[in-house]
């Protein structure tokens, strides 16, 4: 097993290690423990199109529990769960254990899991669930989040629990999403015109290996099967309002973008029709129409950063961890 890079680490048992932290500033840090999962993968990569594939990771999860009481939870879906990496979305913890939030990042193994099959539901599920139990997190407090293909799982399995198929009852109160593609007909189409014009490679590069995955799981293209589309999308405008956000009425829901066009045409080529941008303001406008009394589309300006510093809007960077925190506590 690969040894993590974590300052202290106590083992107890063969799957689970344990570290305590603390810091020699004027103003301690809150006392955490960071608690690991992992189980191997059933295969070695993970194959994207019939030219690309790229290694899978550990399945599991990484937790990281404030000492005492504990007031909630937030479940991040994400890739790799290296507790060490400088990407934002592993910078949340720092915030939710200063207010006794723990911080869940779990993973099925598959860097970009999609969630085409209920077993990655029934996986993530178990894991989620495990925690839930074994650590005395309120069940009533727990916030799904994610960024990007992650948004996509947490607003996905979001609607799963939220339809009672979690084994143990798991139902967020919250959900977080940022950057995320929902609408899989506007996106696949968008991947599509991408791959049409070749201008940029880095656009035709995700739209060859994305809408390869799409198009095997879910029974070719749009055209060929539009039922199969709209099952797998958490949302479709093209049904507006979507009565399958009714599972969502009880739910506090944010969706966060940066919607800077003019970043996205000088870099990728792409328009309005292009950003995930376009997905949240159209969920969020729904669930309003709808009556939703806790739905809100957050946009930013200029805060979208990769760990590098370099500015790009698809990161979860412009999320104000803090009031993230606040939020999911403040929540009747």
């Amino acid at each position: 097993m690969k040894k993590p890079d974590l300052p202290v680490w106590l083992l107890l048992s063969g799957l689970f290690f344990c570290f305590s932290t603390c810091t020699q500033s004027q103003t301690p840090a809150p006392a955490f423990s960071v608690i690991q999962f992992r189980e191997p993968y059933e295969s070695s990569r993970i194959v994207l199109s019939k030219d690309l594939s790229i290694p899978a990771e550990e399945a599991g999860y990484t937790l990281f529990l404030p000492q005492g009481e504990v007031k909630g939870m937030v479940v991040f879906f994400k890739a790799g769960r290296d507790t060490s990496s400088r990407d934002y979305e592993m910078q949340l913890y720092r915030e939710a254990v200063k207010k006794q939030v723990a911080t869940l990042y779990v993973s099925t193994g598959n860097p970009v899991e999609f969630l085409f099959d209920s077993l990655r539901h029934v996986q993530l599920d178990r894991y989620i669930s495990s925690v839930v139990a074994t650590h005395k997190i309120p069940a009533g407090r727990l916030l799904f989040a994610g960024m990007s293909l992650g948004g996509t799982r947490a607003l996905k399995f979001g609607a799963w629990c939220l339809d009672g198929k979690s084994a143990s009852q798991l139902r967020p109160c919250a959900i977080a999403i940022c950057d995320a593609p929902i609408d899989f007909h506007r996106f696949w189409r968008e991947l599509s015109r991408s791959i049409r014009l070749n201008l940029n490679p880095i656009s035709v590069n995700e739209a060859q290996w994305v809408s390869a995955q799409l198009e095997a799981h879910l029974g070719g293209t749009p055209a060929d099967n539009p039922d199969a589309y709209t099952r797998y999308s958490p949302y479709v405008y093209g049904l507006s309002p979507d009565p399958r956000l009714k599972i969502f009425e009880k739910t506090a829901i944010r969706a966060y973008t940066e919607p800077d066009i003019h970043w996205w045409m000088a870099n990728r080529n792409k328009d309005f029709n292009g950003m995930n941008a376009i997905d949240a303001a159209a969920l969020i406008n729904d669930l309003h129409i709808a009556g939703h009394p806790a739905a809100a589309l957050i946009t930013t300006t200029d805060k979208g950063r990769q760990p590098s510093g370099a500015r790009h809007p698809h990161s979860w960077s412009i999320v104000d961890n803090a009031e993230l925190i606040d939020w999911l506590l403040g929540l009747p």
